[in-house]
């Protein structure tokens, strides 16, 4: 099991993200999606002695430190120490990142990095003319980075704003390819007159994880699940066995009755 890095988080996944699995972190714009990941990033680095590789296609490297001052993070220290390594790609660049994978494997195994985080999913779909492209983009692109050996994030953007009962999606579906999927959303309290941020285990193969919805806020630590430890998971029923039938019982001969049909022969 790998160590998210993220308080409260392990607690509704079973303990953690399985190494070398591959995870979708789903939500709508300003939901804390880069913030969970750089999180589990920089985090993995500095407790887990997990280095990580941060893959921006949407964002420049400048733009993205900037972004991310805020928290109690020293990127730049991480960075020095080649604990986190940041690349950016151009968005008219993109395609390098289908075809050039073996250069991103020489950077994990030069560098050690266990952790990969790819922000975002969207560039990358746009590339594909249609979407029967897109689906062997997406099955190529999962199988190059499976043979990095890394434990990945893959960020994405939710298709639109969740309602109570339904079910997320991502814009481009990525979600049906990898092992995980979390989703980060806003709950609008109409009491209190404001949104609340929630985190949802919606897959997680291999991992008995929750399946409750949890409140999760940001602060200058960065991202945090509110879990208070009271509702654990539940621990999935086993199907109860199919009743037995019952053994067909023999038909036993019918008695002969003697004298039921007696034959009166008349006499000569």
């Amino acid at each position: 099991m790998v160590k998210s890095g993220i308080p409260g988080l392990d607690e509704i996944m079973g303990g953690g993200l399985l190494e070398g699995s591959i995870t979708t972190v789903g939500g709508r714009s300003g939901s804390g999606r880069s913030t969970f990941a750089l999180q589990f990033l920089y985090n993995g680095a500095m407790e887990y002695d997990e280095p990580g590789l941060y893959i921006s296609i949407e964002e420049s490297k400048q733009d993205f430190f900037f972004h991310m001052s805020g928290y109690n993070w020293d990127l730049e220290k991480a960075e020095a120490e080649q604990k986190l390594v940041f690349l950016d790609y151009p968005i008219y660049e993109v395609d390098q990142i289908l075809t050039q994978y073996g250069a991103i494997q020489e950077i994990i195994n030069s560098t050690g990095v266990k952790r990969v985080v790819i922000d975002s999913v969207m560039p990358i779909a746009l590339f594909f003319p249609d979407e029967d492209e897109r689906k062997k983009g997406f099955l190529k692109l999962i199988d190059n980075i499976r043979k990095w050996n890394t434990t990945t994030l893959m960020v994405a953007e939710d298709t639109h704003s969740r309602n109570v009962g339904s079910l997320p999606s991502t814009a481009f579906g990525i979600e049906s390819f990898t092992d995980g999927w979390i989703n980060i959303y806003f709950h609008y309290d109409a009491d209190k007159g404001e949104r609340t941020r929630a985190v949802e285990v919606i897959k997680m193969k291999g991992i008995g994880h929750s399946t409750r919805a949890y409140p999760a806020e940001i602060d200058e630590d960065g991202f945090k699940v509110l879990f208070s430890g009271k509702e654990k998971p539940k621990a999935a029923k086993k199907p109860k066995p199919a009743p037995k039938k019952p053994a067909a019982k023999e038909a036993k001969p019918k008695k002969k009755v003697l004298g039921a049909r007696r034959i009166v022969r008349k006499p000569k």
